[in-house]
């Protein structure tokens, strides 16, 4: 029978003691190696690492990864990551959101009709189809320290870009109106990305990039994560907005 997360040891790449004996001693080897050849710690994106990548991911079997999802969330849609998870972004998962603001009362029929729309248009046009049937995700609290301006239109429009992509600069009131919607969202939620060729996800730049560039002590070390698989509630650690105290501690984050 398959653990659940609580049965699996967690990795935080920001937090190297959480990092597995065999994945510290490699990491740190790379980054001696680095650091050998004058390699500047800001430009570990550019260091010759993907051969071991697999060995990475390997060390990484049996273990969670921790990831963030930076999104806007109402009430209950909380209620719903709490209880059901988090879903691969598809047309589906946009229309239930809609949906369900418009019957809630939080969208007018026009808005609702006006948002559907944008929706319902080929994948191509949608402007989000690159990101469909996946979760995107953050490897690194770092955003939320040193690269604000890449987070900040997540957590103050509602819905994600699937919703807001087109409305930002050319629809003022509609605009205004998914600033008015939830409360900024950080979700934490524990990834499996010991098989990533079977699933699909991938990780950019790579997840060894990642923990060299950490290990080189360059903070703002991080990645983007595209999970190709639904993450389960027990896999859901936490959400947090405005007002509790893991949210909070990052004093540039949107708080309205």
């Amino acid at each position: 029978m398959p653990m659940e997360p609580g049965d699996l040891p967690i990795v935080d790449v920001d937090v190297p003691a959480t990092w597995p004996r065999p994945l510290a001693d490699l990491v740190g080897r790379l980054a001696d190696d680095a650091r050998r050849a004058g390699h500047a710690p800001e430009y570990y994106q550019d260091l010759d690492l993907l051969s071991h990548k697999d060995i990475v991911l390997a060390h990484l079997e049996g273990h969670l990864v921790r990831a963030r999802h930076h999104t806007r969330l109402l009430g209950h849609e909380k209620d719903a990551i709490r209880s059901q998870g988090l879903r691969l972004l598809n047309a589906r998962l946009v229309n239930d959101r809609l949906d369900q603001a418009h019957a809630l009362g939080y969208l007018s029929v026009a808005e609702h009709e006006r948002l559907r729309s944008v929706n319902e248009t080929v994948p191509e046009q949608r402007g989000w189809g690159r990101r469909e049937d996946q979760v995107c995700l953050t490897l690194s609290a770092a955003p939320q320290t040193h690269h604000v301006d890449g987070i900040r239109r997540l957590l103050t429009y509602w819905g994600g870009e699937a919703i807001y992509w087109q409305h930002c600069e050319g629809s003022p009131a509609l605009a205004a109106k998914l600033r008015s919607l939830g409360a900024p969202s950080v979700v934490t939620a524990l990834l499996d990305l010991a098989t990533p060729v079977q699933e699909g996800h991938s990780v950019f730049p790579s997840v060894v990039h990642v923990f060299v560039g950490k290990a080189l002590g360059h903070e703002p070390a991080d990645a983007d994560v595209f999970y190709r698989s639904p993450i389960p509630p027990q896999r859901i650690e936490s959400i947090v907005s405005p007002g509790d105290p893991a949210y909070d501690r990052f004093p540039d984050l949107p708080r309205g």
